[in-house]
């Protein structure tokens, strides 16, 4: 563990972290490849975006429903 970190490790931060980096990572893909097509975009997506949402999920399966949501609100953007 990092020094000055926290002793105490917090996965709601994780996971919030995680959220917003594919938040980012998807706004860069849209904004890179506007004249990408679909299937090309999904691809893009499913590889880069997920595979941090994937990760946020799978450290630590969110039990409460405010996490769950925002997940899925990133998946939700993709469309």
């Amino acid at each position: 563990m990092r020094e000055g970190r926290k002793s105490k490790l917090s996965f709601n931060e994780h996971i919030y972290e995680k959220v917003n980096k594919s938040y980012s990572i998807l706004g860069l893909i849209k904004k890179s490849f506007t004249h990408a097509n679909e299937a090309a975009f999904i691809m893009l997506y499913k590889s880069i975006v997920r595979s941090h949402l994937d990760h946020a999920h799978s450290i630590r399966s969110p039990h409460k429903q405010y996490l769950i949501e925002e997940i899925e609100k990133v998946q939700k953007q993709q469309l």
